[in-house]
């Protein structure tokens, strides 16, 4: 992916000084423009056509949920990420698909989680659009045979080893096809909801959480995958939660 657009808007300079110099420090992105207000963030997001957004909500003429609120109908695919000093707006926020709602002051390494967010975001995006259309059977070939499984069937792969395990609600089958490469080769509705873990979301019934990660169930009760806390937002927003 091509270096990423960011716009700034926070009515506080040294806020948005920070946050700018927070940004520099990764490559893959770019700072194109900055705003004080609601309205000009409006005007910054016409003229520049950013990737992503950080906005403070608290910001004299508009504030940023409403702002961004315009943003977004302006351009769909906006990763919109809120920097505020309280809490109090967070549901507001995640109403209009905000990526992540950062609560001041903010942390260098809190951020980047968020802007990480928004690029997988962003990738998710642009393999969906691209994504030719796929026939309802994955050929996977395992131990020299070839199987053909219904798309619908797989309720998740799983990483094991050097291996995929391809997971059905009565059957597991091997393929040393990577994650990435299976990934590449079914629908949008696989999400890649953990770094050992592609999930079809339609299966899923349940999610709940374990400790510092959680858990999605299936029909199935032995059938179960993983979800990092770095993508649970993004799985519930594409469930349409």
């Amino acid at each position: 992916m091509e270096e990423l657009k960011v716009v700034i808007a926070d009515d506080d300079l040294s806020s948005r000084t920070l946050l700018s110099y927070f940004i520099e420090l990764l490559s893959e992105y770019k700072i194109v423009g900055q705003a004080s207000n609601g309205k000009e963030l409006i005007e910054v997001v016409m003229k520049e056509k950013p990737n992503i957004v950080l906005v403070d909500i608290h910001m004299p003429l508009l504030n940023g949920v409403e702002a961004a609120k315009i943003c977004k109908e302006m351009l769909p695919s906006l990763q919109v990420i809120f920097t505020t000093g309280s809490e109090e707006f967070a549901v507001e926020a995640f109403n209009i698909s905000a990526i992540d709602y950062i609560v001041k002051p903010i942390e260098k390494v809190r951020l980047f989680i968020a802007l990480e967010k928004a690029k997988q975001s962003l990738q998710l995006r642009a393999r969906t659009e691209t994504k030719p259309v796929i026939k309802n059977k994955l050929a996977i070939k395992s131990n020299q045979v070839i199987f053909y499984l219904t798309i619908e069937d797989i309720l998740y792969i799983e990483k094991e080893g050097r291996k995929s395990i391809l997971h059905t609600e009565e059957e597991r089958y091997e393929s040393h096809d990577s994650l990435q490469e299976l990934e590449d080769r079914l629908p949008d509705f696989f999400f890649k909801t953990h770094r050992s873990y592609l999930v079809n979301l339609r299966k899923i019934i349940k999610i709940k959480p374990l400790g510092e990660t959680y858990i999605a169930e299936f029909t199935v009760p032995e059938k179960l995958a993983y979800i990092s806390k770095l993508k649970i937002q993004e799985v519930h927003r594409l469930m349409g939660i």
